[in-house]
C-alpha cells in the first residue's frame, strides 16, 4: 500500500465514478489517492517560493541602476521582519509603520538614531523589503556615494531629486557619516543634503533616515544642529524634525562575528 511521503498517511481507493473509463494504464496510476492534502500543500509552498524568488529579482532589477548610490546589496535584501527579533520596541514600531504605510493617505517618515551596530540598517531594510514586495517603489540611498557621483555625472543631481520627488519612499542611511563632513566643508555638501531633503520634502511624501548622530529637541545638543548648522541657521534639521517621528535604537551592538556561526562553520 502507498503511503504519503510527508505525513505517511496511507493512500486510500479512488471513488471517482468515471475511473473505469480511463485507459487501464492510467487507471493504475490513480486506482489510489492520497488521503490528505499534503502535495496540495507542498505545491503550495512550491509555488510560493517560485513568486518570492520572482519578486526578489523584480525588485533587484530595479534598484539596479541606482546600484552607484545605494547600499541595497545582497545582505540588505534578505533583511526582513520574519527573520527579525520582535521583541525591541522600534522593531514592532517599524513593522506597524509599514504596514500604516499601505493603508494611510497621509504619510510621515522616520528618524532612527542610536548607536553604531544597533540595527538601524536593519529596521529600515525591513521597511524597504516589506514595501517593494507590495509594489511600492522605494530608494535607498548612500549619501557618500551619492556626492562621489556628482563630480562624475553632469546631470546625476537632476536626476536623483526627480527620482527623490517621484519614489514612494526615500530612505537616507547612516546620514551624518560621509567622509570628511566637517565644520570646514559643510557648505557645497550641506546645500546638496538640503536639496535632496527639500525636495522630498516639497513632494510631500516620506522619508526615512537612520544616524548615528545623537539627537534631542534641543537644538544646541543635537548633533544634527552641530553638524549641519551653516550661519546660525538649522535648515536640514529643521527639515528634518517637520518630515521625520524620532525613534533611538538602543543597545549592544550586533556586528562582529557570532560564536555560533563560526562553531558552525567548524564542526
Amino acid at each position: 500500500m502507498m503511503k504519503c511521503k510527508y505525513c505517511n498517511k496511507d493512500y486510500v481507493r479512488n471513488k471517482n465514478r468515471y475511473l473505469e473509463l480511463f485507459p487501464e494504464s492510467l487507471r493504475k496510476n490513480v486506482e489510489y489517492i492520497p488521503a490528505c492534502d499534503c502535495l496540495e500543500k507542498e505545491k503550495e509552498r512550491e509555488m510560493e517560493e517560485l513568486e518570492r524568488k520572482r519578486v526578489h529579482e523584480c525588485i533587484k532589477n530595479k534598484v539596479k541602476k541606482y546600484e552607484e548610490i545605494s547600499v541595497i546589496d545582497n545582505k540588505f535584501l534578505e533583511s526582513r521582519f520574519e527573520n527579525a527579533d520582535m521583541s525591541s520596541k522600534y522593531m514592532q514600531l517599524g513593522k506597524k509603520y509599514a504596514e500604516n504605510f499601505l493603508k494611510k493617505d497621509k504619510q510621515i517618515g522616520l528618524l532612527f538614531y542610536g548607536g553604531v551596530g544597533t540595527g538601524k540598517t536593519f529596521a529600515t531594510a525591513c521597511i524597504a523589503n516589506y514595501l517593494m514586495e507590495k509594489g511600492k517603489t522605494v530608494l535607498v540611498m548612500n549619501l557618500g556615494l551619492y556626492f562621489n557621483k556628482l563630480t562624475e555625472w553632469g546631470d546625476t543631481e537632476k536626476i536623483v531629486l526627480k527620482q527623490a520627488e517621484d519614489c514612494d519612499l526615500l530612505i537616507i542611511d547612516d546620514f551624518g557619516t560621509e567622509k570628511g563632513l566637517d565644520k570646514s566643508q559643510t557648505g557645497w555638501r550641506g546645500e546638496k543634503i538640503y536639496n535632496l531633503i527639500d525636495a522630498r520634502y516639497r513632494s510631500e511624501k516620506p522619508l526615512i533616515i537612520s544616524t548615528n548622530l545623537n539627537f534631542s529637541e534641543d537644538e544646541i545638543r543635537c548633533e544634527l544642529s552641530e553638524k549641519f548648522s551653516t550661519q546660525g541657521k538649522n535648515r536640514i534639521r529643521d527639515r528634518i524634525v517637520d518630515m521625520c517621528f524620532p525613534m533611538e535604537v538602543t543597545g549592544r551592538s550586533r556586528r562582529g562575528m557570532k560564536q555560533e556561526a563560526f562553531i558552525e562553520f567548524m564542526l
